[in-house]
C-alpha cells in the first residue's frame, strides 16, 4: 500500500470516528446518566455519602457529554465556527470542556476515598463517610476545581483561531492535562481502591453482623465498593490511553514529521478523544453489570414510574408479578392442598 493510500485511509477512518462515535456516546451517555439519577435518588441510596458522590459525578458526566462532546461534533462535522470568531466563547468553551470532566473525575476520586474510610476499622475514619461530611466536601471540591482551571480562560484567545498562548504555556497546558487532570486523580483512585479492597477482606474475616439491619447495611457497603472498583479500573484504562497519546505528543514536539506520521498522530488524537468522552458515558452500564443490588434498586424505581403512568391494575400486575420460583411454589402448594383435602 502506497504512502498516499495509507494517509487517505487514516483520514477516512478519522472522519468516521469523529462523526459516528460522538453521536453514539452522547446517546448512550444521556440514557445512562438519567438512569443514574433515577437510581441514586432512591430512598435506599440517597442517604449514603458514596451515593452523593456518584450522583454528583453523574451530573457532571451529563454536562461533559452534552457540552464537550456535542460542541466537538458540531465543530468537526456541522460547520460550527463560533469558537474561532468570538473571543468570549473561545475562552468559555475551552474552560468548560476542561473543568466539567475534571469535576466529574474529582467526585469519583472522592467516592473511592469515601469507601476507604467507610470500610476502615477505626471509628474516627468511618465518621468521615457520612452524608453530613459529604455535602461539605462536595462544595469545597467544586470550588477548588472551578478555581484551578481558570488559567484556561486567561491564556486561551483568538490567535487567529482559538488556541492557547504559544511558548512555555503550550507545554505547561499539556503537562497540566497529563499530571493534574489525569495521572494524579487516577493514581489516587487506584491507591484508595486497592486499600478499600484490603479493608473488605479484613471485614469479611470479622464476626458476622448480629442483626438484620447490620447485615443489610454491610451488604450495601460492599455493593457500593464493588461498583466503585469496577468504575475505577475501567476509567483508569481509558484515561491512561489518553495520557499515552499526550506523552507521545510531548516527546515528538519540535521534531519534523512525515505526512504519514501527522495523519497517524491525528488519528490517535481523535481516537483517544472519543475514549476520553466514553469514560463519562459508561458509569451506569458499569454499575449495572457489576452490582446486583444496583440492578435491583433501578428495577424498582422503573416499576414505580410505570405504576404512575400505566393503568393501576396493569401496573400492579407488573410490579407484583411473581418470579418463576414463586410460580413453582404456588403450584406445589396448590397440588399439596388438593392431595390432602378429603372429599365426601
Amino acid at each position: 500500500m502506497s504512502s498516499d493510500s495509507s494517509i487517505n485511509l487514516l483520514t477516512f477512518f478519522t472522519n468516521q470516528i469523529t462523526l459516528y462515535c460522538p453521536i453514539l456516546i452522547i446517546i448512550i451517555g444521556n440514557i445512562g446518566c438519567f438512569c443514574n439519577f433515577l437510581t441514586f435518588t432512591s430512598p435506599k441510596l440517597i442517604q449514603t455519602s458514596c451515593s452523593l458522590y456518584f450522583l454528583s459525578a453523574a451530573i457532571f458526566d451529563l454536562l461533559t457529554l452534552d457540552y464537550g462532546a456535542l460542541t466537538r461534533l458540531l465543530i468537526d462535522h456541522f460547520g460550527s465556527n463560533l469558537h474561532n470568531t468570538s473571543q468570549i466563547y473561545c475562552k468559555i468553551r475551552q474552560y468548560l470542556i476542561t473543568v466539567l470532566p475534571a469535576i466529574a473525575t474529582c467526585f469519583i476520586v472522592l467516592a473511592t476515598m469515601d469507601r476507604y474510610f467507610s470500610t476502615s476499622s477505626k471509628q474516627k475514619y468511618r465518621s468521615y463517610a457520612t452524608i453530613k461530611y459529604a455535602k461539605w466536601i462536595v462544595s469545597l471540591s467544586l470550588l477548588i476545581c472551578i478555581l484551578s482551571y481558570t488559567h484556561y480562560m486567561i491564556f486561551y484567545d483568538l490567535r487567529p483561531t482559538c488556541t492557547f498562548l504559544p511558548g512555555v504555556y503550550s507545554m505547561f497546558v499539556v503537562v497540566y492535562a497529563i499530571v493534574w487532570s489525569s495521572f494524579i486523580p487516577h493514581l489516587l483512585m487506584l491507591c484508595f481502591g486497592f486499600a478499600t479492597h484490603v479493608h473488605i477482606h479484613i471485614i469479611r474475616r470479622r464476626i458476622a453482623p448480629s442483626t438484620t439491619q447490620q447485615r443489610r447495611k454491610r451488604r450495601t457497603e460492599i455493593q457500593l465498593v464493588t461498583m466503585m472498583l469496577f468504575q475505577v479500573g475501567i476509567s483508569s484504562l481509558l484515561i491512561f490511553m489518553r495520557i499515552a497519546y499526550y506523552s507521545y505528543y510531548i516527546i515528538t514536539t519540535g521534531r519534523q514529521k512525515t505526512d504519514y506520521a501527522v495523519a497517524m498522530g491525528n488519528f490517535f488524537s481523535q481516537l483517544t478523544t472519543q475514549l476520553f468522552y466514553l469514560n463519562y458515558a459508561k458509569s451506569f452500564y458499569i454499575y449495572t453489570l457489576s452490582s446486583k443490588y444496583f440492578r435491583k434498586i433501578f428495577k424498582r424505581r422503573v416499576l414505580k414510574i410505570l405504576q404512575k403512568f400505566l393503568p393501576y391494575p396493569l401496573a400492579r400486575l407488573i410490579i407484583n408479578k411473581p418470579s418463576l420460583s414463586e410460580h413453582g411454589s404456588i403450584k406445589l402448594h396448590t397440588m399439596h392442598v388438593r392431595t390432602t383435602t378429603a372429599y365426601p
